[in-house]
């Protein structure tokens, strides 16, 4: 195969990968008691709420935090007008004639007196869905602010303006075959034209046996502690695998991260394929060739964490070949694509028995990011490679692997 540079190879034969986009289709009700949102803007924010009821002052500081605009709130029926100015809708909520508020108040089912110098704000929040109408007629009523409620409205501020989750929909919406197949239909290379010669040269000095790259817009931004990464590239797989953590009871928001993995491709494989949009090898200098593969992440953040400890044995039993169940007279099924040596990890130690540690040494540069993945014993090598050839500082990152990775990491087994 004749010498051609990575950047020019990607640009013949692919265009940029989108944005898989944020969920659409949970319902309010849902989104707005979600019993994770404290914990959320505890991790992302610094933001701790007291246990019982929030005053005004404590409310307004917090909303501050999350919109870095000073927000003054002086009594509780002005929360809507602070909320609709917190979601950039003012402008559109001054629009609100005194006939169309009332109408769209009226259609929210608000049957408590609102005073004249709120309406407008109600109407146009409750439109934008910022809150339910049972929490309005609660504000309304001067009842005390729950933490819980409170919590709730700041992540219904933190979603509207972009800085919370980013995912496609729950693993038990009906229509999350759909969306998984919506994103997709955008996935293809991509290159970040300087992290990937980085990433390469360092496969080629051994120092790694490939990364991955992967692109800042596309992350979950999910609680680590609630949250399973699950590496593939094969769509029909993870459809599969979404429905079958719906048919066990299980339900968890989804993102796919894209990706594209880069190891070495060995000539003892066979013949070097035609590049496609998808898959593509390159020679990177004589007798050495790179593969470069569009994979994904797959993000799961449990509801339960007891479903989060579950996932090790669901993969076991119905997504991971082993000799038993790939010898001729088994009756066992598994998921279409299952691998040898699935790849899924945590940011903590779930469970000490299905788990192993090591480092994710991250080179990160104008939106993208390498993932040399590394055995602990290595990872010295590793780092000195990675920040000589970028002149970067390697952001080490602990993982926790399943053990059938682990042991493709260390050799010690092909199952």
């Amino acid at each position: 195969m004749k010498k051609i540079t990575m950047v020019a190879a990607i640009l013949c034969v692919t265009a940029l990968l989108f944005s898989a986009g944020i969920n659409e289709g949970q319902p309010l009700q849902n989104q707005f008691a979600d019993q994770s949102n404290a914990e959320y803007l505890d991790h992302y924010f610094q933001i701790t709420l007291p246990s019982d009821s929030v005053d005004i002052a404590t409310f307004a500081e917090a909303l501050t935090q999350i919109t870095n605009t000073p927000v003054e709130i002086q009594e509780q029926k002005d929360i809507f007008e602070a909320l609709v100015d917190a979601a950039d809708l003012t402008e559109l909520a001054l629009t609100y004639s005194s006939e169309k508020a009332a109408t769209r108040l009226s259609f929210h089912g608000i049957s408590r007196e609102v005073p004249s110098d709120v309406q407008k704000y109600l109407a146009c929040a409750l439109d934008a869905s910022l809150l339910p109408s049972s929490v309005a007629e609660e504000i309304i009523s001067n009842a005390p602010l729950s933490s819980p409620t409170a919590s709730n409205l700041l992540m219904s501020i933190a979603n509207a303006n972009g800085i919370s989750r980013n995912y496609i929909g729950n693993v038990q919406d009906s229509d999350i075959l759909m969306r998984i197949s919506n994103s997709f239909d955008h996935y293809t290379l991509f290159t970040d034209n300087n992290l990937d010669a980085i990433g390469a040269e360092a496969v080629k000095r051994k120092a790694s046996t490939g990364y991955n790259l992967k692109r800042d817009a596309d992350d979950a931004q999910f609680i680590p502690s609630r949250t399973i990464q699950y590496g593939h590239s094969d769509e029909t797989h993870l459809k599969q695998l979404v429905v079958l953590l719906a048919s066990e009871g299980m339900n968890a928001k989804l993102q796919i991260e894209p990706k594209v993995s880069i190891y070495e491709y060995l000539l003892d494989w066979g013949p070097v394929p035609e590049p496609s949009p998808y898959y593509m090898v390159l020679e990177n200098s004589e007798d050495f060739y790179l593969a470069y593969a569009v994979e994904y992440d797959a993000k799961f953040e449990f509801e339960k964490k007891e479903d989060l400890l579950k996932f090790d044995q669901i993969i076991n039993a119905y997504a991971k070949k082993n000799d038993e169940n790939q010898a001729k007279d088994s009756n066992a099924a598994l998921l279409r694509d299952s691998w040898w040596q699935p790849l899924y990890s945590t940011n903590f130690n779930a469970d000490t028995e299905a788990y192993q540690e090591i480092v994710d040494c991250i080179l990160m540069e104008n939106g993208y990011s390498i993932h040399p993945f590394s055995l602990i014993e290595n990872k010295n090598n590793l780092i000195i490679t990675l920040e000589e050839l970028s002149g970067l500082e390697v952001q080490e990152h602990t993982l926790f692997v399943n053990n059938a990775f682990y042991r493709y990491l260390t050799g010690s087994d092909y199952q």
